[in-house]
């Protein structure tokens, strides 16, 4: 079957897989905090020589991109012109970060930065927030992470592993899953905290029945309809606007028939906002309204089980979400109407 966008429209196989995959998942650690940190990172030791390397995400992948020194990751962001703030910060934590590497680790890691100085204590509590338009982190000096954090000059929140990284890829990180745990690093030591993705706690979903009976008979009626049969016919950058279409509605975004209008070909928006088509695009937007609300109702469960850090986006506690590693992949839970909104409205004054 063919789909809109990933996360919105699932055929009806994609929604049974989806639901047997939370429902059945065999180890309850494999559901991990989406951390909202910056720069995400890539770390680890290469299987072939066993040195230690550290760079930006979609850096590590690229000819060069594993520099084994602090000095050469600062000479690559100077070599290939990029942006030589993020360089100079990454270099000043080079060593902090391979110091939770030891020498018998193989393998490469991901996370992300939380913050990259030593943190200072505000009404008893440590706060931080790396993505200047997402998360604000607080966590209390007194409590056992808290006692980790005083005094260290880089935090990192870690969540994936794998055995070895591609060239030129996103997500470069070779059979990648979610970590269990430390998986071979260091504990925290006296230069870097480290937060993995589950905290030592055990996230346990139930079945939202009414919300998925829900978004199931939205995506049926939507097929009943001849809505794959609408999604073949018109063509692949129309299929992109409407999932920007919809990605913006869902943020808060400015986002009406007039946006579509000047985003979509005359022909092409003429045939999606044909009397004929019409009930089709209603039904769309209820698949799309249905399959939101059943996120958030996953998400309801999981954010009141985070334990030893509050969250918080624009003073609602809330963070970015979780990941779910199921046997059919990575499934993501962002909450897009606080998370993402903020992110977008944040940006956008800038």
């Amino acid at each position: 079957m063919p789909y809109l966008m990933r996360g919105f429209y699932f055929s009806i196989n994609d929604f049974e897989g989806l639901f047997y995959d939370i429902s059945n998942i065999k180890n309850p650690k494999a559901i991990t905090i989406k951390w909202d940190g910056y720069p995400a990172i890539v770390f680890g030791r290469r299987p072939n020589d066993g040195k230690f390397t550290m760079n930006y995400k979609e850096y590590i992948g690229q000819p060069g991109g594993q520099p084994s020194t602090a000095q050469e990751l600062l000479d690559f962001y100077i070599k290939n012109n990029k942006n030589i703030e993020v360089g100079r910060k990454l270099a000043s934590v080079f060593n902090a970060i391979g110091s939770i590497c030891p020498p018998t680790f193989r393998g490469f890691v991901q996370g992300d930065l939380m913050w990259m100085e030593p943190l200072q204590p505000q009404a008893g509590k440590f706060v931080f927030k790396p993505n200047p338009y997402g998360v604000t982190y607080k966590i209390p000096t007194d409590s056992g992470i808290g006692q980790k954090i005083q005094g260290r000059q880089v935090g990192v929140a870690v969540h994936t592993i794998g055995s070895d990284v591609e060239a030129n890829k996103e997500t470069p990180i070779i059979h990648r899953r979610s970590m269990n745990g430390l998986e071979g690093l260091t504990e925290s030591n006296q230069w870097c905290t480290l937060l993995t993705g589950n905290m030592g706690l055990t996230f346990k979903v139930k079945r939202p029945v009414k919300a998925e009976n829900a978004a199931r008979a939205a995506v049926k009626k939507f097929q009943t309809m001849g809505g794959d049969n609408f999604l073949g016919s018109i063509t692949g950058s129309s299929k992109a606007t409407l999932q920007t279409y919809y990605n913006r509605k869902v943020t808060g975004q400015a986002v009406d028939g007039k946006w579509l209008e000047t985003k979509l070909t005359r022909p092409q928006f003429a045939v999606i906002t044909s009397e004929e088509n019409l009930p089709i695009i209603e039904a769309l937007d209820n698949v799309y309204s249905t399959i939101a609300a059943l996120k958030m109702a996953v998400l309801a469960q999981l954010e009141p089980q985070v334990a030893g850090v509050e969250q918080y986006v624009n003073d609602v506690p809330k963070g970015e979400g979780f990941n779910i590693d199921s046997p059919s992949g990575f499934i993501k839970l962002v909450n897009r109407g606080v998370f993402s909104a903020a992110n977008f409205a944040g940006r956008a004054q800038v």
